[in-house]
């Protein structure tokens, strides 16, 4: 019961730009659609390819430790938008 009340509460804090951690990685939910339900995850790497969908599977990423940070935190690779950042 408690994992179902961290999930709902989880999903109900969520929306682009949200900032989210799973398993050592950072990333940050961008406005990005593969398809009408899509919710993709942009992780904070050097590979503009670094994204994942998690349509309708918050409840496996909260389960598998995954959770919201504060939306200060700054990433090392990307921007708040998911955007590569300028690296010289």
């Amino acid at each position: 019961m408690r994992d179902n009340h961290k999930v709902l509460t989880f999903i109900q804090n969520i929306k682009i730009g949200t900032k989210v951690f799973l398993g050592n990685e950072y990333g940050v939910l961008t406005h990005l659609k593969e398809h009408e339900h899509s919710t993709i995850i942009r992780w904070d790497t050097l590979d503009e390819r670094d994204l994942e969908d998690w349509c309708g599977m918050w409840d496996s990423f909260v389960k598998a430790g995954g959770e919201i940070v504060d939306e200060n935190y700054q990433f090392r690779h990307i921007n708040d938008d998911g955007s590569l950042k300028n690296i010289i």
